[in-house]
């Protein structure tokens, strides 16, 4: 049940990452944090529901250093590196080529919409400081975040965890 609950809040967490990352091209601390809690919780109640410790911290820390390297080169934003990390907490070792996989899928596809709203500039009047707002300033700007969120999830999917929280769910339920 802990495992089950702790997932809806980082699917909820998630989901406002995006919107806060599409919005403003920031992502807050607070997210990840809340992330990195919600993970410690359910693998300290429900260690068996994730496998060895170790599968995920390895993920961390290979997610970490990939993403910090990419953050140092000015291609990743430091909320995306940090959200991106704990995120591949929940993913594991097991998940961790299909989270890169997605991530960079659904990047390429946000770069192209972004080259595409730079050139075109099709919106006319966008919230000021959103990410649309910049691009048609002329900035380079893509909300990584959103790519990063689909690939865990899709990670998740990939490796069975969703099925798991799905069902636990419906227990919770019935």
């Amino acid at each position: 049940m802990v495992v089950a609950l702790s997932s809806l809040v980082v699917f909820a967490v998630s989901c406002l990452s995006c919107v806060s990352d599409v919005k403003s091209l920031r992502i807050p601390n607070i997210y990840s944090v809340i992330v990195l809690a919600a993970f410690l919780v359910a693998f300290f109640v429900s260690p068996d529901s994730f496998g060895k410790w170790w599968y995920h911290f390895g993920a961390f820390l290979g997610m970490f250093v990939m993403t910090f390297l990419m953050y140092l080169t000015g291609q990743f934003g430091s909320g995306d590196t940090k959200l991106a990390s704990v995120l591949a907490l929940w993913v594991g070792l097991k998940g961790l080529f299909a989270f890169m996989f997605y991530v960079t899928l659904v990047g390429g596809l946000l770069a192209g919409i972004s080259l595409y709203i730079q050139r075109k500039k099709p919106f006319r009047a966008p919230q000021e400081g959103s990410w649309i707002a910049q691009l048609q300033d002329g900035h380079n700007a893509v909300p990584y975040g959103v790519a990063i969120v689909f690939g865990a999830w899709m990670a998740l999917f990939h490796t069975g965890f969703l099925y798991h929280i799905i069902d636990e769910l419906i227990n919770i339920m019935n």
